[in-house]
């Protein structure tokens, strides 16, 4: 079946894929089937849905990105996703995965441990963590995909940006409909559109488009706002 991701990733222009990294995907495909069982991670079940549309959905941008090392976080990831799948075929990131929910993070220690992964878990609310010291302004890439509305989104990731950073939103169809909701976030929270990707998703068709928000200037110290404000009531 993984000759499938072989195949998704020549479409993208990535390449083939090594034994080694081969082995890490078939891994953590085995693992996410296994807990899916137990803790629903994922609504993609079978092997097909979850090489489309978790793993080659997470590298559909890579050829785009400005860099492919250093420090990267991922907001919001949930069962790892695009932050693991990144960090295998780019072992060169210093990958910083944020999820707030308990199962969740369960399944990415188990994860870290089964692929012997260098990474770090943050967790916590993007809300609560975006105000640390240790986190705030410091990654010069971060990566956000299915995690909420665009203004939303912005509050919860560019506090984590350093001046210079960009954040890429994983995005659909709808994008445009929410950059004309996301003006005040951006001039607000100090990020500029810097582009619009747009891509085909291998062996379904589907199209995604992914935003790149640059950090121009210091985000405010009141954001982000305490937690579950910016969902209620987005800027």
């Amino acid at each position: 079946m993984l000759s499938l991701l072989q195949r998704g990733l020549a479409e993208i222009g990535l390449g083939k894929l090594e034994e080694e990294k081969e082995e890490l995907f078939s891994n953590y495909l085995r693992e996410l089937q296994i807990w899916n069982r137990k803790f629903n991670l994922t609504a993609y079940k079978s092997e097909r849905d979850i090489i489309i549309y978790h793993f080659l959905d997470s590298l559909l941008p890579l050829p785009f990105f400005p860099l492919r090392e250093g420090d990267l976080i991922d907001i919001g990831s949930g069962a790892g996703f695009p932050g693991i799948p990144l960090k295998i075929l780019q072992p060169s990131f210093s990958l910083y995965l944020l999820e707030a929910n308990k199962k969740k993070i369960l399944f990415l220690k188990n994860i870290r441990e089964k692929l012997g992964l260098d990474l770090e878990i943050m967790e916590g609310r993007a809300e609560d963590l975006g105000k640390n010291p240790l986190y705030r302004e410091k990654f010069p890439l971060a990566v956000a995909r299915a995690v909420a509305p665009l203004p939303v989104l912005l509050e919860y990731s560019l506090p984590f940006l350093k001046i210079g950073g960009l954040f890429i939103a994983y995005k659909g169809p709808r994008l445009k409909e929410e950059l004309n909701e996301s003006a005040k976030a951006l001039s607000t929270l100090g990020g500029r559109i810097e582009e619009i990707k747009e891509a085909i998703l291998p062996l379904c068709g589907e199209r995604r488009m992914f935003l790149f928000v640059l950090k121009e200037r210091e985000t405010p110290p009141s954001y982000p706002r305490r937690a579950g404000i910016p969902s209620k009531r987005p800027l």
